[in-house]
């Protein structure tokens, strides 16, 4: 059987499949594809005439046109939840420092310069938008560790001791921080926009580890350069990776390329979980966590 695989993925993982599989860069030939972040849409799987599986490492599959592959007989699973311990420790990472002008600092030569003040999370109050894995994850380290307030807004109640359930309006009029929690689906494309940016009443800084297409980048820019947040601070965009000439990189803004997942522990869980699955599928059993 052929494997595609363009990603990057553990040395690990790469030498399992080694033992098992060849390992392509042609979707047409391959019989099974693993995907991080690669786009499936319906012309690139028409292309693929031997696929039968797509396993997805991590948990999104919003590139993948899902309801075309399940119609052409292509099962496809991810590996969710194994990788919210470094998406969480991210996120925070961001928090600090975006409030701490961490960034901007690289370059200052004056000792404690009152330009670099900043903000600390004690105390403060955080608000998630989308209440999964990772965000439930992410809103026990900050309550626990930091001492903060957590609201939430998800579709259906969560009923976690920790978190205060509200309406999404309460949320933005009374939340430090927003923290966007959401999957991608039609329902969230630019979710977050200049009507919800409008009732952020604290203006709070604004953190995205999710993805891109959740947030408006016209409202976006909008929204920093009339003050509306304090700033935003973001795993994610779209298009990835950002240009270096986008206006948005001239306000208090911090993007990196997509490296929520990127640790040792969590490539370690995900491609074990991976590979256990593959392995299931060749010897005709039945696979764990199936779209």
């Amino acid at each position: 059987m052929k494997v595609f695989v363009v990603e990057p993925i553990s040395n690990d993982l790469k030498n399992k499949l080694e033992s098992l599989f060849e390992i392509t860069d042609d979707i047409t030939i391959c019989d099974i594809a693993i995907i991080r972040n690669k786009e499936l849409n319906k012309e690139i799987l028409d292309s693929a005439k031997n696929l039968k599986l797509i396993a997805v490492y991590g948990t999104g599959y919003n590139m993948i046109d899902l309801d075309y592959a399940k119609k052409i007989g292509i099962k496809v699973f991810n590996t969710p939840g194994l990788n919210k311990n470094a998406v969480s420790e991210l996120t925070i990472g961001l928090m600090i420092d975006i409030s701490r002008n961490i960034v901007k600092s690289l370059n200052c030569k004056e000792l404690g310069s009152n330009s670099l003040m900043g903000y600390e999370l004690k105390n403060k109050t955080c608000g998630f938008i989308g209440l999964g894995n990772i965000s439930i994850n992410t809103a026990k380290i900050l309550h626990y560790g930091f001492d903060m307030e957590i609201l939430g807004y998800n579709r259906t109640k969560k009923n976690i001791s920790f978190i205060n359930e509200v309406s999404l309006d309460y949320l933005l009029e009374n939340s430090d921080y927003i923290i966007i929690g959401l999957a991608l689906n039609d329902e969230t494309r630019n979710f977050i926009n200049i009507d919800l940016f409008n009732k952020m009443d604290k203006k709070p800084f604004v953190i995205n580890p999710s993805r891109g297409l959740l947030v408006n980048n016209d409202d976006l820019l909008y929204a920093l350069k009339n003050n509306l947040i304090k700033g935003y601070a973001s795993d994610v965009y779209y298009p990835e990776p950002i240009d270096d000439n986008n206006p948005l990189l001239k306000e208090n803004v911090i993007i990196l390329p997509h490296i929520g997942a990127c640790t040792n522990e969590a490539h370690e869980l995900v491609s074990n979980a991976l590979f256990d699955n593959l392995v299931k599928f060749i010897n005709n059993k039945k696979l764990d966590n199936l779209l």
